[in-house]
């Protein structure tokens, strides 16, 4: 794994020797986590998170801490968010942690390969995002990662506040639904050149999703366009919130601003009262 460069700056490393990312067991508990402003980032790659960390901090003025997984404890109820990005294994312990945040109260944002092939080793985790993912070489809907490719993220909810605050769009786009049937219409879109597309992420939870984009690129090795309703949504975990955006395999989707600024908009929309109905 990369080392990890301190993203806060140094005075405020030093105060984490009060209120600091682990306890000395190595876990994360409540009361060394600090209140408010403060999102917790759990990942196994650090360099294309590194412009959305400082985005973050300087933006949206939050106190960003990140962890490996290994260090992950159970209290994580002090932070106002967890961000998700592991792309390797995926530790049972790890996995438990964050299903609890969630479904405790919590505001948890899950980032591009945190649902991706390698959680079908974890089925609690698909369970609790409402996922299936088949083999890929499944006859109806393989599981695919087109590469190399533009990933253009389509505003599937044009006056919601995660999509449209602060948010300026690249172009419109002609887009049709993968999930309801209905005439193509023009849309807003942002372009995120020489990244990657997964494609059949199937939902496994009816209409329990709030879709907030789609995403549509075209497939380098036939040129045929994917459009699929999978670029982004959320929905209820227990007390708390899943978010979920599938852009993030290049560093340079992180150094999108207006990406960033739909990831922070996650973080800053107060949306109606949490519970197991909530949207």
């Amino acid at each position: 794994m990369r080392a990890c460069v301190p993203i806060l700056p140094l005075v405020a490393l030093v105060s984490c020797a009060i209120v600091g990312e682990k306890g000395r067991d190595g876990t994360v508990n409540d009361a060394a986590a600090p209140k408010g402003r403060a999102v917790l980032i759990v990942a196994d790659e650090w360099k294309q998170l590194e412009p959305l960390a400082e985005f973050l901090r300087t933006e949206g003025d939050f106190d960003v801490r990140r962890i490996d997984q290994k260090d992950l404890g159970e209290g994580l109820s002090a932070y106002h968010a967890v961000f998700m990005y592991i792309h390797g294994p995926f530790n049972t312990a790890a996995e438990k942690a964050l299903i609890d945040y969630a479904t405790g109260g919590g505001r948890l944002v899950v980032l591009h390969h945190g649902i991706a092939s390698a959680r079908v080793r974890n089925p609690d985790w698909l369970r609790m995002a409402g996922i299936a993912i088949a083999p890929r070489d499944d006859p109806k809907r393989p599981w695919r990662v087109i590469a190399q490719t533009t990933h253009t993220l389509v505003n599937l909810q044009p006056n919601h506040y995660i999509t449209s605050h602060k948010v300026t769009y690249d172009r419109t786009v002609e887009y049709a639904s993968s999930d309801c049937p209905g005439a193509p219409a023009k849309l807003p879109a942002i372009d995120l050149p020489n990244t990657e597309v997964f494609v059949n992420q199937q939902f496994t939870d009816g209409q329990e999703k709030t879709v907030l984009f789609g995403s549509t690129c075209t497939d380098p090795q036939t040129g045929r366009t994917v459009m699929q309703d999978r670029g982004g949504w959320y929905k209820p975990a227990g007390r708390g919130r899943l978010f979920y955006l599938q852009p993030g395999h290049a560093e340079s989707d992180f150094r999108n601003r207006n990406y960033c600024q739909i990831i922070l908009n996650c973080l800053t929309w107060e949306g109606p009262a949490k519970g197991p109905s909530a949207r």
